[in-house]
């Protein structure tokens, strides 16, 4: 199975049929020919329904279209459906299909209520993140709507004369954004993540592996049953000198997982424990807070099967980033 490209998104992935397998930004072949395909435009759609129905749909052979990343509503969340070498089938127009990215975002183009703060961060950091990767100029002739895509005979984008991401849309606002995301990933702030099919997490035998939760980061993720044992998985990271770190962890959610699981944290007052809900949060990098660290490589976060809830404790990434 496919992994994300970008490191904050979930992989969900299309039906075959639903894109073009492509080597971009080099090129896709047709009937044997060889086409160019660079990537030089970022396209900025809205869905007309939820986030999962974007997902789901793009997942159903039925479709014929796709786009390759959805932006969530409430908390930002992204959701990745087509490999960014690939072309989506978003813009209604092919010469934009072969040339861009495109990003779906939950809501309705009538309804301002949809575009909230989340959503906007969030959607403007993956443009810049994608502005960055393939040298794509950050302004409005290169970042586009869909209702600005050639095709239509009137008005409207593609030949389906599509009108998103419509008036509520604030483009100064996400221009803005997104120039400031990429000026902040220039900085030098150290950030590790730590999946658990890294060679950086233990586990005992106790910790079985599933890939059945779609909210997983990357492949899959380990899970085990309460018990009142010293029986810990360990997410080794390196603190690069003493200071101030925040810590995240990740994990799919399901109403059958632990709604009190222990979070460990070894900081330079001692371990700290951050008791969390994993039937809640799937798929997002939740913060269990900023702490004092030591510098060092050892075990700085754990997964305790100790706890006073019910359910299955999962135990899937971490990340440190300093602040």
């Amino acid at each position: 199975m496919a992994r994300p490209d970008y490191g904050r998104a979930t992989w969900y992935g299309a039906a075959s049929g639903n894109y073009m397998a492509a080597s971009r930004p080099s090129h896709y072949t047709y009937n044997g020919t060889r086409y160019p395909a660079p990537i030089n435009k970022v396209i900025i759609h809205v869905v007309q329904g939820s986030w999962s129905s974007a997902l789901n749909w793009f997942r159903d052979s039925r479709a014929g279209v796709s786009a390759h990343y959805t932006v969530r509503s409430s908390d930002g969340a992204v959701g990745q459906s087509v490999e960014e070498k690939d072309i989506a089938y978003h813009a209604g127009w092919w010469d934009y299909n072969r040339t861009s990215v495109g990003i779906e975002h939950e809501g309705y183009v009538s309804d301002s209520k949809w575009f909230t703060s989340n959503m906007y961060n969030s959607s403007a950091r993956l443009t810049a993140y994608l502005c960055k990767k393939y040298k794509i100029p950050m302004d409005r002739k290169h970042i586009v709507g869909h209702n600005e895509v050639p095709g239509c005979s009137g008005a409207g984008g593609g030949v389906g004369c599509h009108t998103d991401p419509g008036v509520h849309w604030d483009w100064s606002r996400y221009m803005r954004l997104v120039k400031q995301h990429a000026d902040a990933g220039n900085s030098t702030t150290y950030r590790q993540i730590v999946d658990n099919a890294s060679p950086r997490f233990r586990a005992s035998n106790a910790w079985k592996v599933s890939s059945w939760n779609n909210q997983k980061f990357r492949d899959d993720y380990h899970y085990t049953t309460p018990r009142q044992v010293n029986d810990t998985a360990r997410f080794r990271i390196r603190i690069p000198k003493k200071g101030r770190y925040a810590i995240f962890a990740r994990w799919p959610a399901d109403a059958g997982y632990n709604n009190r699981t222990n979070f460990l944290v070894r900081t330079a007052n001692g371990w700290q424990r951050i008791v969390v809900n994993q039937r809640r949060n799937g798929g997002r990098w939740v913060r269990l807070g900023t702490f004092t660290m030591d510098a060092g490589d050892r075990p700085w976060v754990r997964v305790r099967r100790r706890t006073g809830g019910r359910g299955y404790i999962i135990a899937d990434a971490v990340m440190v980033r300093a602040v």
